[in-house]
């Protein structure tokens, strides 16, 4: 598909962590992002058991996330002509809500990652809040929650519907029946329930900027990209609030209502969420929010009167179209917003220089240069021993309440002694090295050196 084309050579780390994990699984039977070493550092299970799965098929990982794109966007694509055909319209609408998801630039910069199946299953909880069915919300439930445990805001959410709400334990029962299994295994085997980009992420400080301004930030390095972005999601909170708020459209639009619920406070409570964990801002955070509220500013139009629809529908169009054209002209270098220091042709050619076999400290950014690297590429996301020390740093500051919870989870966390490293990765203004630049980051090299001791 288009977006895949232009963005395959341009993934960000991050993606490039997640496929880690999907090679390592699929090729050699482990969870860890450099095979030999266990770890628990891949935020979406289901992510990378899904890419896990296609790369078998495949035997590329890049490709599986392409196919998984394409699954995504085909799924939503049903849910959404589901919820339409509720109202007898299941073309138009529908359309641009898959459309409006796979130009948004903030969404199109986290191919590879979990960002946009989240946007799917989404679609999926609105569907079956709409329809009623309990049952199918809680299984959407648990997927959204094994994509990534933040996700459970839109299913606290999506039980303010009447309808889910009155069985309230079966949307939770079989949720749980989904979910807890991993988990489970997860704190048995790897030594600790949710992953450890917890214990990274939460409490991440970037200066002033946290998740609740964080869009200002990038709005000053990439302004047309966070402006297409962000536009339908306001869109959204506008339409939410006229189903609200206006009695004549409340009493003529139940499955709107569910849709506002849903996608509009399911969407409020994640970004309260990430504001209460005080992350730091990285913008694929932003994705599922985003995407639910675009997706309510299409679909909750389905009941207004026909000349506002296609008003709002050509409004729509050219949004999308704007975004479509954006994207097909940029250089495609880096993903349209990123936070990376190179770009993925760089770090690959820098794990070409690698010697074979060596053992070598990350530069701070590790998912690319291992995935090209036939070498070890070590930091807090492939070694466990490093992990431990940021848990005991971590159990020292914290509070009785989240000294307990960081106990109960890693309970079972047993390490060996921290990788041993030859060779170390470190950027540099200037100076000899490998070329490392990217909008986020000004001109540099990465340079490669002895570790020391």
């Amino acid at each position: 598909m288009a977006l895949f084309a232009l963005a395959r050579r341009a993934l960000i780390d991050d993606a490039y962590i997640t496929l880690d994990y999907a090679r390592s699984l699929a090729f050699h039977g482990q969870w860890a992002l450099e095979p030999g070493h266990q770890a628990n550092t891949a935020t979406s299970p289901l992510n990378v058991l899904l890419l896990a799965g296609f790369s078998l098929v495949t035997r590329d990982p890049v490709v599986a996330a392409g196919v998984l794109l394409a699954g995504a966007l085909g799924i939503l694509g049903w849910a959404l002509s589901s919820i339409g055909g509720l109202r007898g319209r299941t073309v138009l609408l529908p359309s641009l809500g898959v459309a409006a998801v796979a130009v948004s630039p903030l969404l199109a910069s986290t191919v590879g990652m979990e960002t946009i199946l989240a946007v799917a299953l989404v679609a999926c909880l609105g569907r079956a809040a709409v329809h009623g069915r309990p049952a199918a919300a809680g299984l959407v439930v648990g997927l959204l929650v094994l994509t990534r445990p933040d996700l459970m805001a839109f299913g606290l959410a999506a039980l303010l519907v009447p309808a889910l709400l009155r069985r309230a334990v079966v949307v939770i029962g079989v949720a749980a029946a989904v979910a807890l299994p991993w988990f489970v295994t997860s704190w048995l085997v790897l030594g600790s329930a949710l992953p450890d980009t917890v214990l990274l992420k939460v409490g991440d400080h970037w200066g002033p900027w946290t998740f609740g301004n964080g869009l200002l930030l990038y709005d000053g390095v990439y302004p047309a990209a966070v402006l297409l972005s962000v536009l339908g999601a306001a869109a959204g909170l506008a339409v939410g609030l006229l189903i609200t708020l206006t009695g004549l459209v409340r009493r003529a639009a139940a499955p709107e209502l569910a849709l506002v619920v849903v996608w509009g406070v399911g969407a409020a409570v994640h970004v309260g969420v990430y504001i209460g964990l005080g992350t730091a801002p990285y913008h694929w955070y932003y994705g599922p929010a985003l995407g639910s509220l675009t997706l309510l500013a299409i679909m909750g139009v389905a009941a207004a009167p026909r000349v506002v629809r296609g008003v709002w529908a050509v409004a729509a169009g050219v949004l999308v179209v704007t975004s479509g054209i954006f994207l097909a002209r940029l250089p495609w270098s880096t993903a349209p917003i990123t936070t990376n220091w190179a770009t993925s042709e760089q770090y690959a050619a820098v794990a070409a220089a690698i010697p074979a076999g060596a053992v070598v400290r990350s530069p701070g950014e590790i998912g690319t240069i291992a995935y090209f690297c036939d070498c070890t590429v070590v930091d807090g996301f492939s070694d466990r021993a490093l992990i431990a020390r940021t848990l005991a740093d971590r159990v020292m500051t914290a509070d009785e309440i989240e000294r307990t919870i960081l106990r109960l989870n890693y309970a079972r966390l047993k390490t060996g002694p921290p990788i041993g490293t030859g060779l170390q990765l470190v950027f540099a203004d200037s100076g000899p090295g490998f070329p490392a630049t990217t909008p986020w980051r000004a001109a540099g090299v990465l340079r490669l050196e002895d570790a020391g001791p």
